[in-house]
């Protein structure tokens, strides 16, 4: 049996036991879903906001909705897929019971849907998984090629600093309901390809961490970047 506390040897690992405990676990640190807001470039919320939760000025609200339902419910499904159609490649391990955290940096936190091994180099690699309705052309071509959303890149860049791992691999699936059609993506990162990106939001977030523990909110745009730019 794989001993996951060797296994994630960058990592902290925390056992949850419910969701109330994930939760909790969450609002720690930053998570990768939270990459693309400190990041600013999340259609939904902005890092003011993120800093209000983070700082405990604002409650997050836990919210639901069809598409947030039909994704849960697709997780373990495409999971046990991946499993199978790539058991000859990968060896795919169950995350879903475990936290990570940085062991440099314990406030930057990982919650996987899974991890790889590759059977040939012995790499080990983050599994993500997204199932995506889209509306629009616009947002397809938001998934051409190898591309995929700018939020979801940042989460991906977020788990290989977290874990330490050689790549990632995005596993999709592309409801298009204005073409009557489901499309499957398959989106291969290298860490090594990635570095200068890791580098710069890993800055950022420790930027933004250093936000939330002295109580000073984000500055708008001009001035966050002059900030950054003054970031060792």
């Amino acid at each position: 049996m794989l001993n996951l506390e060797n296994f994630f040897s960058n990592c902290n690992v925390d056992y949850v036991k419910d969701v109330d405990q994930w939760h909790e676990l969450r609002g720690k640190g930053i998570g990768g879903s939270d990459a693309g807001i400190v990041m600013n470039v999340s259609q939904y919320r902005t890092p003011y906001e993120l800093w209000e939760e983070k700082s405990g000025k604002a409650k997050r609200e836990f919210i639901t909705n069809e598409a947030i339902e039909k994704g849960n419910k697709l997780e373990p499904i495409m999971f046990n897929l991946f499993k199978t159609l790539y058991s000859s490649k990968y060896e795919v391990i169950d995350t879903k019971d475990i936290s990570l955290s940085s062991k440099q940096f314990p406030f930057l936190r990982a919650n996987l849907d899974g991890a790889l091994i590759n059977k040939q180099t012995g790499q080990k690699g983050v599994l993500e998984i997204k199932s995506s309705t889209i509306q629009n052309a616009s947002m397809l071509k938001k998934w051409r090629k190898d591309d995929l959303p700018i939020t979801y890149y940042f989460q991906v860049l977020h788990y290989l600093y977290v874990t330490g791992f050689d790549f990632a691999i995005v596993y999709a699936i592309l409801d298009i309901p204005w073409e009557n059609k489901q499309e499957t993506r398959v989106i291969k990162m290298y860490r090594e390809d990635l570095e200068a990106d890791i580098e710069y939001l890993i800055k950022t977030e420790l930027w933004f961490w250093d936000k939330v523990k002295t109580n000073t909110p984000p500055p708008f745009l001009e001035n966050r970047n002059l900030e950054l730019k003054e970031v060792n």
